[in-house]
């Protein structure tokens, strides 16, 4: 059985509720990824911002915001110890595409880890995280 923590990516990113929004793109073009965890100094979960909140806010000055505006608010919990399909059902019944994972041993809502729509689908593919790159097919010229 498959389960949230083989396909889950180890770690966060993470930003303060209080940082503007021009350093989370900045944070998530610099490391690549499509979602910043929004946590309190003491480390737990506040909410989660990825691409979608941030593309309402194109051609606006991005210094004027802060995290904590846009976020989604954190309500689900996600144990890492979940079946695969468990996640994949309740990404579908909610409409979203980003988990965070809490380690139900570490205290209230510490993140471990982000499981995401593209981690369930290269498993689907069969592809190795980490490597899809280097096995897309791409069109030839003729």
């Amino acid at each position: 059985m498959i389960r949230v923590c083989d396909l889950m990516h180890k770690g966060v990113i993470s930003c303060y509720p209080e940082d503007r929004v021009k350093e989370l793109a900045q944070m998530m073009d610099q490391n690549q990824i499509r979602c910043i965890v929004v946590m309190d100094e003491m480390g737990e979960v506040w909410g989660l911002v990825s691409i979608m909140e941030l593309l309402p806010f194109f051609g606006k000055d991005l210094e004027q915001i802060r995290a904590q505006e846009i976020m989604r608010p954190f309500k689900i919990e996600v144990d890492p110890q979940w079946p695969i399909s468990e996640a994949v059902q309740l990404m579908k019944k909610k409409k979203i595409e980003h988990l965070i994972v809490i380690d139900p041993h570490a205290g209230p809502r510490r993140p471990i880890g982000i499981l995401t729509s593209f981690d369930i689908l290269q498993f689907m593919a069969g592809l190795n995280s980490g490597h899809f790159e280097l096995q897309l097919k791409m069109p030839t010229k003729e």
